[in-house]
């Protein structure tokens, strides 16, 4: 069975033999990563490199407004020269890990094919934001309803169906009444 880093390397070759990046430094930056065993051990191929310490995004997209950025300690930049040499210097001095993120067609297939990809522990707590969502689709929904039931009863009020209306009327408090109860 290979080793973690080979299979970090079988899958840079990979990605190295189908996909040209714009900027040859990238490239050249890669290809360090793949001769240097030392530098290959503190990278993590991951996603969301952006919330990381030291982290890499490097998209193959044409479309791609920033194709390269290297974030610092909550900085960024978009010269791969920056990354490279602290790469290079990691070893030495500080023992990072830096969080690799591609922008490339099915990468998690890749990554998970490869069995290189490691989640990445700096991102945002997704509970909040599952909260944040739950609470935006319940305020959706809720909006729906209560205009779906106000239709109704216009239409109910329009064919003097008196019934269906005092029954749209009891729907629209029984809604409003569930989020006064929220």
């Amino acid at each position: 069975m290979a080793s973690y880093n080979d299979r970090k390397r079988d899958f840079l070759h990979w990605l190295l033999d189908n996909y040209e990046h714009a900027n040859p430094s990238v490239t050249y930056l890669l290809n360090v990563l793949l001769s240097k065993d030392d530098i290959l051990k503190s990278v993590v191929f991951s996603e969301a490199a952006k919330y990381a310490p030291r982290g890499i995004y490097i998209s193959y997209q044409d479309n791609s407004a920033v194709p390269f950025v290297y974030y610092k300690d909550q900085l960024s930049y978009t010269m791969s020269e920056q990354a490279f040499h602290d790469l290079r210097l990691n070893q030495r001095y500080d023992n990072h890990t830096f969080y690799l993120e591609f922008n490339i067609p099915h990468l998690y297939d890749m990554l998970y094919r490869y069995d290189v990809f490691e989640e990445n522990p700096y991102l945002p707590e997704r509970d909040n934001q599952s909260a944040v969502l739950e609470d935006l689709l319940y305020d959706v929904s809720y909006k729906a309803k209560l205009r779906q039931v106000r239709i109704d009863l216009d239409q109910a009020l329009e064919t003097h169906d008196f019934e269906m209306a005092e029954y749209c009327l009891r729907l629209i408090e029984l809604i409003q009444g569930e989020t006064d109860a929220d």
